[in-house]
């Protein structure tokens, strides 16, 4: 009885027993697997890795358990294509009306005329742009499209000695794009975006801004909305001889959409 027993206890023993194991990895690297395997390594356990290699010090029934997960997770990166698509549209309508009188003396007689003018316009102006990139599963994706321009810039500073101004020049970058990071789980993405999109401004070295972070969630290939605005402006002008308005519109819709590209 008391060497079934000890032969129990020796079994026991050697199969909680660790050493070190070398994992080679095939296609994805250590950083992207330490995480998600880390949560599944016996207590007392260690797990580290340097670039295609994993270091796992463990018995050797977590070892077979981490090299089953392993071949789960070690799967080629799936290669995506990320579309955005900013939709913008302008309106502007003026309407009004004038007159406009003069008085004529001619051979000691008084005249008078008046020309009467009605007006009315419509302008209206699209603004689409449409920008994609390659990436990879968890990968971080940009691209930025503008222009750099030099504007000069004024600082003033008040020290005891006195104020001291400064003149020089700066960049400004003006453009539009986004930076995104996708994961994918079966057909559906989640997607980390922040797209941009600056223009010039009518005074010099203004810029209009225009930005948006989000996260969004759906199905690979279908087109996703991340936001918009909508702006409305409104004037009238009136006077003894003159009458006009004024309405001016600006709406912008932001789309996305991922692909996998096999």
């Amino acid at each position: 009885m008391k060497t079934i027993v000890f032969g129990l206890l020796f079994w026991s023993v050697c199969a909680f027993a660790q050493s070190l194991e070398i994992y080679s990895l095939r296609h994805r690297s250590a950083d992207q697997l330490i995480p998600q395997l880390k949560p599944f390594v016996e207590a007392g356990g260690a797990l580290s890795g340097m670039n295609d290699k994993l270091f796992l010090r463990a018995s050797a029934r977590n070892q077979a358990e981490v090299r089953e997960l392993l071949m789960a997770l070690d799967t080629p990166l799936r290669r995506l294509k990320i579309s955005l698509r900013q939709d913008g549209d302008t309106s502007s309508d003026d309407a009004g009306a004038s007159i406009n009188g003069r008085v004529r003396v001619e051979d000691g007689k008084v005249g008078a005329g008046a020309t009467a003018r009605v007006y009315s316009s419509d302008r209206r102006q699209r603004s689409d742009i449409n920008q994609y990139v390659q990436t990879v599963d968890g990968g971080r994706a940009s691209i930025m499209v503008g222009q750099s321009f030099i504007v000069p810039l004024r600082q003033v500073v008040l020290t005891p000695a006195g104020v001291i101004v400064s003149d020089r020049l700066v960049q400004r970058d003006v453009g539009s794009g986004f930076v995104a990071i996708p994961t994918l789980s079966g057909d559906q993405v989640t997607l980390e975006i922040s797209p941009v999109n600056d223009t010039a401004g009518h005074a010099p070295g203004s810029v209009n801004v225009q930005r948006l972070i989000t996260t969004v969630s759906g199905r690979l290939g279908e087109w996703l909305e991340l936001g918009g605005s909508s702006a409305e402006q409104s004037a009238a002008e009136t006077g003894v001889t003159r009458y006009g308005t004024r309405t001016a519109s600006r709406q912008r819709r932001l789309l996305l959409k991922v692909e996998e590209i096999q």
